[in-house]
């Protein structure tokens, strides 16, 4: 290329420039738009109930484990994961406290705060939904990937979130959260792991009472 032609598109570069920052600022405060509204649809869920399947998958093993079970959500920050099958397990996390329950029927307490790796993990599904902006700003940059119209419901959005954790100590274990959803619906939260493991979170059936 010649000197000339350097000049030139410098100087379109530096003409451009301004028009290309506008638009891109633009889709950026659209997207954040986008996002404040579809979280603000999940904040008006009082309580969920649904059940799951869960499909675990691990980079070292060839077979993947299901779970299956019942999940369940009242606001503002009290979150019931029952897994039925292939063995009972009772999580719940209410405030600062998680507490475990084996099929022995042995509990276990602890605060999250002392955990800090488990309380990023439990705020990206509480954080969404309960359409807190806040607290996943806190733990988490969040993009909206898509948001798309759905055919199958009306005036219904179909989006995607992408959650990647601001920590990095949590970055050594997590890569990402993705959590795809319809309207105030979310149907799937994927969990990619850092070491190549993922874990997917099918939600079915939902009831949500306002």
């Amino acid at each position: 290329m010649t000197s000339g032609m350097m000049k030139i598109n410098k100087i379109i570069i530096i003409l451009l420039w301004p028009a290309i920052a506008i638009l891109f600022s633009s889709v950026a405060v659209a997207d954040n738009k986008q996002l404040e509204d579809i979280l603000d649809r999940l904040s008006s869920a009082q309580k969920i109930s649904a059940t799951f399947t869960e499909i675990r998958t691990y980079s070292l093993l060839s077979d993947k484990i299901k779970l299956s079970g019942q999940l369940e959500y009242i606001a503002p920050d009290t979150l019931i994961k029952k897994t039925t099958q292939p063995e009972a397990e009772y999580l719940k996390v209410t405030g600062d406290t998680l507490t475990i329950k084996k099929i022995e029927g042995e509990e276990q307490q602890l605060l999250l705060s002392n955990y800090p790796l488990i309380e990023i993990f439990v705020e990206a599904y509480r954080g969404v939904l309960s359409g807190n902006l806040r607290k996943l700003e806190k733990y988490y940059d969040i993009e909206l990937v898509d948001a798309l119209s759905s055919g199958q419901q009306e005036n219904k959005l179909k989006w995607v979130i992408k959650l990647t954790p601001t920590d990095e100590e949590a970055l050594e274990y997590i890569q990402t959260i993705i959590v795809d959803g319809v309207g105030e619906t979310i149907n799937k939260v994927t969990t990619l792991e850092s070491g190549g493991d993922k874990t997917v979170l099918i939600i079915k059936n939902p009831v949500t009472k306002k």
